[in-house]
């Protein structure tokens, strides 16, 4: 029978549908109890990927905000259920974007909103931010204003300073919450997010490779793997990173470069008993689901498919998952990831899982867009086979 390794080695090979992937699962400990690495670097050479082989990451910046932003929290600089808008006054009486009328030729309404954007919507994508190019009402907004689609123009307040989708906690949309969450941690904290993070949590675990600027950290750029995107007859190929080096503020929700190897420190660093980053019981909210599992937010979440059923293999079910602080939460087993497992992605098919019952912290590195290619998803499937051999309760 062929190992995951025989797996990944062959899915990589020259001949192979993969370009390069890079994984690693931690214990408790903090110890890498499995890696393997595979394929290519650059698309020119045959230079092998490693841990410290650098990604954009998308959003995984997404846990690192989190996490900046409860450390905040604990300081006691804010409170997860206080408005932002004191912080924030672009979110100060924003307004609801909604259908337009066909007969009277408007493509969308406008409305104002009743209630207020608090921390805890920002990290649960409650907030009804979205994301532009995900949603036509905001398209339509945006061409109505002379714009195209901002998500990725690297400019936080110029991207996500736009109508919300829907009531402030009442439903769940993928968009733009954890950029602003970084500017909270940056108003707060009076500097910038990378900055802020390169002393709170990079150099609190020894991360060498990760950064917001590629241009000050020439060293991160020199080990970046290429990004490649799968053609419709299944075709690799490069293609430029569409997120610029020279983004004029770090993006809270998907400006971070980092490597596996730097990953796995933060992911670890959820199922340790006493975590450097956050206090334990800080650490155990962000594993708890933050509204029902029946409910408007928990639609809103399946809604968007891709979302989850990439990470839990496929599964559909209403109450199979809800959403913590930082990630997706399964609330029972899933095809991919069991009971009590917090996880998340990144556009170019990454994803990272953690469950701190059975320990173990797993991270999934490549470069290969659009997001849920099927051949990446595959792999990832067989790589969460192998993560959770070493679990404490096998």
């Amino acid at each position: 029978m062929s190992t995951f390794r025989d797996i990944l080695l062959a899915r990589t090979a020259p001949d192979g549908d993969l370009f390069g992937v890079v994984t690693a699962v931690a214990d408790p400990t903090g110890r890498l109890v499995f890696t393997c690495a595979g394929g290519r670097r650059k698309w020119d050479s045959s230079e092998q990927p490693d841990l410290d082989t650098t990604y954009w990451a998308y959003s995984f910046t997404k846990l690192l905000t989190t996490i900046a932003a409860l450390q905040c929290v604990e300081r006691g600089q804010i409170g997860l259920d206080d408005a932002v808008e004191g912080i924030l006054p672009e979110l100060k009486n924003p307004q609801i974007i909604g259908p337009g009328d066909n007969e009277a030729g408007t493509q969308f309404t406008l409305t104002s909103a009743i209630g207020k954007i608090t921390l805890r919507h920002l990290l649960t994508h409650t907030s009804g931010i979205g994301y532009d190019n995900m949603n036509p009402l905001l398209l339509a907004w945006r061409e109505s204003r002379g714009e195209s689609t901002m998500s990725t123009c690297g400019d936080v307040v110029k991207a996500y300073s736009m109508p919300l989708l829907f009531e402030p906690g009442e439903s769940w949309a993928y968009g733009g919450s954890l950029d602003w969450a970084g500017q909270v941690v940056e108003r707060l904290t009076g500097q910038r997010l990378g900055e802020y993070m390169q002393k709170n949590i990079f150099s609190r675990l020894e991360m060498k490779n990760s950064t917001f600027n590629v241009i000050e950290n020439p060293h991160v750029k020199q080990k970046v793997m290429d990004m490649v995107t799968r053609s419709t007859d299944g075709k690799l190929s490069p293609i430029a990173n569409m997120y610029p080096e020279d983004a004029k503020t770090d993006s809270g929700g998907m400006g971070v470069l980092t490597s596996v190897g730097d990953y796995i420190q933060v992911v670890g660093d959820l199922i340790k008993e006493k975590p450097l980053l956050l206090q334990s019981g800080t650490r155990d909210q962000m594993f708890e689901p933050q509204f029902e599992a029946i409910g408007k937010q928990t639609d809103g979440l399946m809604a968007m498919g891709f979302m989850h059923e990439n990470l839990t293999g496929g599964e559909k079910s209403p109450g199979a998952f809800g959403f913590g602080l930082g990630g997706l939460i399964t609330l029972r087993d899933t095809p991919n990831l069991p009971a009590g497992t917090l996880s998340w992605g990144g556009m170019p098919n990454l994803a990272w899982f953690a469950n701190k019952k059975k320990g173990v912290a797993a991270c999934y590195g490549c470069q290969v867009i659009p997001p849920s290619d099927e051949p990446s998803m595959a792999l990832l499937a067989e790589f969460a086979k192998e993560a959770w051999k070493h679990s404490l309760d096998k």
